[in-house]
């Protein structure tokens, strides 16, 4: 049988309850606390993990008639495409040694995005990426940006669903300074908050390719899930399909922590009022959760410079753009420094028409300036639209489903801290 030990929120030692004063005393700081504020703190963890009910309809024979299945013998990506279009080059590495087989039984996919971006699209995409951009390497400024392969290729992807609920409990303070003679008193609050909630999600698309960074594939998200038509051979004539080498079980790992995470930011945003809050603990659960096998379109694109490949992925369906081009070190650098030092300048030209050259207000200056310089450097490297990864699911939430099952906001206890307040004057 299990027992469970409650213990001090303020000193951690053994709280016991208190018959006369009907609350949970501690012995060590004096402290009493309702039995519901501590109760609050309490994770359930009898329902726990985010789960996916997995596909099984695989390939059968007469699908093998109808596709056409290849293997690279450079990179190993196994690939396919209606029976009909001849495989010249692989997608990924562009080599030319690709072999026929037969298609073998694999997961069948479920849906299809057709491509809606043409290929003279795509490429106008990539001609206006390298206009605009600060930072952008000299050698994309230089010389012409020839496009070395471009690729129209179907990326196999598992779509997720599921009805996400969670438990967050939250430390949070209340802190307010007043004056008292030559003290500084600060007077902190101490509390305990829980927010219960639930949240549904629609179409959380995970990469099914090993090939693929995943980096690079939710940098172009979102597809619009809705034009998607029945998976049949004939949707892949003209395009490679990757064959997914990434089971549903693996990419559940990504779309758990894209659930997770979503679910837990929107409880957060819930929670308001307080100077300071901190995450005390946390359990996500979920029921209803399914995963189908998909195929989303992408175009990929190389160009060399220096004699170093640059991968270039457009959504095949939205025309949004990710690459890995690196922002230039040197222009970076004097963006941020050109920056510092306009704003330092204008701070203290203003500073100096006040009279108020002082040591404080110019190192207040100089971290308002260092913040403006590195805010700016960050918009501009966002403009390189660098591939990342996407901590959330936000895109794939179903409209309305968010909902505050249950909050209390419970005082614990007062601290407080004292400050001799210095008179410069003496």
């Amino acid at each position: 049988m299990s027992t469970i030990a409650y213990k001090c929120p303020c000193c951690a030692s053994p709280l016991a309850y208190g018959a006369e004063s009907g609350k949970l005393d501690c012995a060590s700081c004096s402290n009493s606390f309702d039995l519901e504020s501590i109760e609050a703190m309490q994770i359930d963890d009898t329902k726990s993990g985010v789960k996916f009910e997995r596909p099984t309809e695989r390939f059968d024979s007469s699908d093998g008639e109808q596709i056409a299945a290849y293997t690279c013998q450079s990179c190993g990506a196994e690939l396919m495409t209606e029976g009909t279009t001849t495989a010249t080059e692989c997608p990924y590495c562009g080599s030319h040694t690709i072999l026929p087989e037969r298609i073998n039984a694999g997961v069948k996919p479920e849906l299809v995005v057709p491509f809606t971006v043409t290929k003279e699209k795509a490429q106008d995409i990539f001609n206006g990426y390298f206009t605009g951009k600060p930072l952008l390497p000299n050698i994309f400024k230089d010389s012409r940006n020839r496009i070395s392969e471009m690729r129209r290729l179907f990326v196999p992807y598992w779509l997720f669903d599921c009805d996400a609920h969670g438990s967050v409990v939250y430390n949070a303070e209340k802190r307010r300074t007043e004056r008292r003679g030559d003290w500084e008193i600060e007077k902190i609050d101490h509390y305990i908050v829980r927010r219960n909630g639930s949240m549904s999600f629609e179409n959380i698309p995970v990469d099914g390719s090993e090939k693929m960074d995943n980096r690079i594939t939710e940098s172009i998200e979102p597809y619009d899930l809705t034009a998607a038509v029945p998976f049949q051979p004939a949707v892949l004539a003209g395009s490679m399909a990757d064959h997914a080498d990434v089971d549903a079980e693996k990419c559940e790992e990504r779309a758990t922590e894209r659930v997770e995470n979503s679910l837990a930011d929107a409880l957060r945003s819930t929670v308001t009022g307080y100077t300071r809050v901190n995450e005390r603990g946390r359990n996500i659960f979920s029921e209803n959760g399914k995963a189908k096998p998909a195929l989303l379109p992408v175009w990929l694109i190389t160009t060399e410079k220096a004699e170093k490949t640059y991968t270039f992925a457009i959504n095949g369906q939205t025309g949004a753009l990710t690459c890995d081009v690196p922002a230039d070190t040197k222009k970076t650098l004097l963006w941020g420094g050109g920056v510092f030092a306009g704003v330092m300048g204008v701070f203290a030209v203003i500073l100096a028409i006040m009279d108020a050259l002082g040591g404080a207000a110019l190192l207040i200056s100089a971290i308002a300036a260092l913040i403006i310089a590195l805010i700016t450097v960050s918009v501009l490297i966002s403009q390189l639209k660098q591939a990342s990864h996407q901590n959330a699911a936000g895109n794939y939430v179903r409209k309305d489903s968010f909902r505050i099952t249950a909050r209390s906001d419970h005082f614990l206890y007062r601290t407080t801290n004292r400050r001799k307040i210095e008179n410069n004057n003496k």
